[in-house]
């Protein structure tokens, strides 16, 4: 490979919707990428959300190391959550692993980098990135991407009211967005650049009901829309070393399992009567959840209200994950004998998913959800089944990574992915979790993922 690298993320995309896409004619840039390249279906992360997806994309280690378990985290030995942002990363993030090349980066719109660090580059941080002056670097170009009308995310509003209002507030920020891309990989020199399009996770949360079961007319102009986009940025920079990544795939979600109320049911979280919130969680609760299915037990050495010790704690981790697998839902129903297929794809205990010196940071137990369940942490829910407006969620599996040039890929990790990314870059590191895909190698370890 030659030339500079660009890694194109489509916030999740799943590979099969790209690839059925591509064979419609629907997309012909994106399919021009593909069949130029080897694909693979990657396997996000556990939990299958952005922030500890693309937090192990930027550093290429898992959250043991890089210290990111979730959208929100636990401050340790505390009852308080506080959101990751690039500051809480306690591993080296690709742009040091550039700059320490020699080499200039741009980073574009990855979820989880604000506040803008100062790098050798350029930043313009993701989601959650409340203001635009403390989300880019330098400091010279927020006045340029304000005059632009560039937006930090979509703004959804009532969807389930107004879906063409959304639909066009979708359409605004992939413009504004692509031309800020265009601009700013433009603006300065540059080796390796990151440029995330979030729109495509946005649609398919609120939207997936117009994707599923063959995308409808307003669902094939948003694809035909990213696709052009991706386009836009090919044609601005065509020297380029071309990769496509998306940090986890998507499906329907049909049931929404609210765990904190199952674990009431289970008697083992206090009532909401109680315990309303986690600042109030007592010695009388043994286990409790957080967002979207990452299970702590309640230990006296690990919380200042902790009352189960490390004898009961492991018979309890073993007690919880046995009923999460005995799960089954019907469609209206949730129970261990209920006529319907398993409500999780699997349930894992930290030590099959995590690998690091922040291993004691992690929750015990993460559940990953089956096809077309979403999971969810609050705290406030009295049923343990809800609706919502959300049609879709994502999913671990069948997310997309594709590498340059005719090479048969296997199936890869986020860590294998950020490895890949690097040493097409030119940029060797020592030490991390995924490997180099180009240069052929097996599957990944589960904390590889």
């Amino acid at each position: 490979m030659s030339g500079r690298t660009l890694v194109i993320g489509l916030d999740g995309m799943p590979k099969s919707l790209l690839e059925e896409l591509a064979a419609g004619g629907v997309v012909p840039r994106l399919a021009e990428v593909l069949a130029g390249s080897g694909r693979a279906e990657l396997l996000a992360p556990v939990p299958e959300i952005s922030s500890t997806s693309w937090a192990t994309f930027l550093t290429g280690v898992n959250p043991a190391r890089h210290g990111i378990f979730g959208f929100v985290d636990l401050v340790p030995g505390e009852y308080r959550t506080y959101f990751p942002n690039a500051g809480h990363l306690r591993a080296p993030a690709l742009w040091e692993h550039a700059a320490d090349d020699g080499l200039t980066t741009v980073c574009l719109n990855v979820p989880g980098t604000y506040p803008a660090p100062d790098i050798r580059g350029t930043v313009v941080s993701g989601f959650v990135a409340p203001r635009l002056d403390r989300a880019v670097r330098p400091q010279r170009l927020v006045a340029p991407l304000r005059r632009a009308g560039y937006e930090l995310d979509v703004e959804v509003g009532d969807v389930a009211a107004d879906p063409a209002g959304f639909l066009g507030r979708v359409h605004r920020s992939l413009r504004a967005r692509t031309r800020a891309f265009r601009f700013l990989l433009a603006e300065r020199p540059w080796d390796l650049a990151v440029a995330v399009f979030t729109e495509t996770d946005r649609f398919q949360h609120f939207l997936w009901n117009r994707v599923q079961g063959g995308p409808a007319p307003e669902a094939l102009d948003f694809y035909r829309s990213v696709d052009a986009a991706v386009g836009q940025l090919l044609d601005s920079v065509p020297d380029v070393t071309p990769f496509l990544v998306s940090d986890h795939g998507f499906g329907p979600a049909h049931c929404q399992f609210h765990v904190n109320a199952w674990l009431r049911e289970q008697g083992l979280l206090a009532g909401l009567d109680t315990c309303p919130e986690l600042s109030a969680v007592d010695s009388a609760s043994r286990v409790f959840a957080l967002d979207p299915a990452r299970f702590y037990v309640h230990r006296e050495d690990r919380f200042p209200r902790g009352a189960v010790g490390d004898a009961e704690a492991d018979e309890l981790v073993e007690l919880l994950a046995a009923r999460l697998r005995a799960l089954r839902w019907s469609g209206s129903e949730v129970g261990p004998h209920v006529d319907g297929p398993p409500l999780l794809d699997g349930v894992h205990l930290r030590e099959e998913v995590y690998a690091g010196p922040h291993l004691d940071e992690a929750p015990d137990l993460v559940a990953v959800p089956a096809r077309g369940v979403q999971l969810r942490g609050s705290f406030t829910s009295r049923s343990v089944t809800a609706p919502d407006v959300l049609t879709g969620t994502h999913t671990r599996d069948d997310a997309v990574f594709t590498v340059p040039g005719a090479v048969r890929v296997p199936r890869v990790g986020m860590a294998d992915a950020a490895a890949t990314v690097l040493a097409a870059a030119g940029v060797r590191v020592a030490g991390l979790d995924g490997a180099d895909v180009a240069r052929g190698r097996s599957q990944p370890t589960e904390w590889g993922g």
